[in-house]
């Protein structure tokens, strides 16, 4: 009798962590990480209003990419900041947000 009630003792307790009512104690108490989110410069020139921005933004992508961060979770973030310095040359600063 008394290894019978140790092995039904067993089985419920194996049954409990499968169904994961028995590890509800240990996953109560996890959280999850904070996510993070940090902001990137960069500055670009070229010919066209156009460039100059593509440009500012590949290199706000590559400061972010440096910092761990994936290309696939960077967004542009306000408007770029363009300025022409000449006919055919034109200065910008663009922002990405980044999220991990």
């Amino acid at each position: 009798m008394k290894r019978s009630f140790v092995r039904l003792t067993f089985a419920f307790v194996a049954v409990l962590g499968m169904t994961g009512v028995g590890g509800a104690a240990t996953a109560a108490t996890a959280s999850p990480a904070p996510l993070t989110t940090e902001y990137f410069s960069g500055f670009g020139t070229g010919s066209s209003a156009w460039t100059a921005e593509n440009s500012a933004h590949n290199d706000a992508y590559t400061k972010a990419s440096f910092a761990g961060y994936a290309r696939y979770t960077c967004f542009p973030s306000g408007i770029p900041y363009t300025r022409q310095m000449s006919q055919f040359m034109y200065w910008s600063n663009a922002t990405v947000r980044c999220t991990k």
